[in-house]
């Protein structure tokens, strides 16, 4: 499998060293994509260790921060970064990119493609791409070093969308080269409103922002969500649930969700996540800039209560979260998020 055919990786963090090294460890040509020189600097060599999901040792062929170079003659751009920076990768990425490659934002959080399409025209972007977003990421990871990856789970079930659905059938075909799990979901309508890392991510971090703060190391799933937490994200998860409705779109719950990627069982939303195989071992942030706020509140929050904002539709503990993660961290991330300045909801109700 992939012999002669690259894939590019964009992003070195978890994510992206752990697809790097899958996907090589798969066969195909593989070139990672660093933000900055002094990130590529921080890569003694390019050999990754993979343990968990697959074992086995790679040496991924390009680790570098010219995208251009990263990205030509790569069949699948894979772009891992969290979502806040998509704005960034578009306008990098815009002058290299060729017609007919498939770009796929893992995950997309909410509305992605949309966002990211704009930067692109905006930056005069003319190439016939093939744009797609999963509604999570492939897998539960963790790099606890430079180069040594982590892959807890590989997903039982990831949607994936096209911003465009008439070439909806062929992205998926190229997916299926590497993760035969991917299903088509019925628009970026469904794989946004399936953002289940606005659920789990930012609410339990904030009711836990003391440890944080004192660098306790602990187990962010089991130790974070407990059973009061848990009630509080059903009750935020009904508003996501209401709001996708609304717009014509039924989603999974994140009980729904839990058992279908991971098999997850329980009588309760605790219950399932502390029976999570996946979630045993995941740490919790112990630093206060975490993608958990950074990524999850402006990229699935704020546009969430948009949505909702736009069908009538009430997000009450949403939009206490944002309030209170802005308050926390005096930045206004309603302003900074993909709000309805940036995306035009009221389009999509039907």
């Amino acid at each position: 499998m992939g012999k002669n055919k690259k894939i590019a990786v964009i992003s070195s963090g978890n994510g992206g060293q752990s697809f790097a090294a899958y996907f090589k460890y798969l066969g195909f040509t593989v070139a990672l994509y660093a933000r900055e020189a002094e990130r590529v600097e921080m890569f003694p060599d390019n050999h990754f260790v993979i343990s968990g999901a697959v074992e086995g040792e790679v040496d991924v062929d390009i680790i570098s921060d010219d995208m251009g170079k990263v990205i030509k003659d790569a069949f699948l751009i894979m772009v891992t970064t969290p979502a806040q920076y998509h704005p960034i990768v578009a306008r990098a990425m815009a002058p290299h990119l060729a017609d007919g490659q498939a770009v796929v934002l893992n995950p997309g959080r909410s509305f992605g493609t949309i966002a990211f399409s704009k930067v692109l025209a905006e930056c005069g972007c003319k190439a016939d791409i093939m744009l797609g977003e999963t509604d999570t990421f492939t897998f539960t990871c963790r790099c606890p070093e430079l180069r040594k990856c982590e892959i807890y789970k590989i997903k039982d079930v990831v949607r994936l969308s096209a911003h465009d659905n008439s070439y909806a059938t062929h992205l998926l075909e190229i997916l299926h080269e590497v993760f035969e799990m991917y299903n088509l979901a019925e628009s970026v309508l469904y794989t946004g409103f399936s953002n289940i890392g606005m659920i789990f991510h930012p609410m339990p971090l904030l009711m836990n922002i003391t440890r944080v703060e004192a660098k306790e190391t602990y187990k962010y799933y089991l130790g974070c969500i407990s059973p009061l937490v848990a009630g509080i994200l059903e009750k935020m998860d009904l508003e996501r649930v209401a709001v996708a409705n609304a717009y014509g779109v039924t989603v999974p719950s994140a009980r729904q969700w839990l058992a279908e990627c991971y098999g997850s069982r329980g009588n309760s939303l605790y219950e399932q996540i502390q029976n999570t195989d996946a979630y045993q071992t995941v740490l919790a942030p112990t630093d206060m800039n975490t993608r958990y706020v950074f990524e999850d509140v402006p990229t699935g929050c704020v546009p969430i209560s948009c949505a909702g904002k736009a069908a009538g539709v009430k997000t009450e503990i949403i939009d206490s979260l944002i309030r209170w993660a802005s308050i926390i961290y005096g930045r206004d991330f309603r302003a900074e998020g993909r709000n309805e300045n940036l995306i035009d909801f009221k389009s999509f109700l039907k």
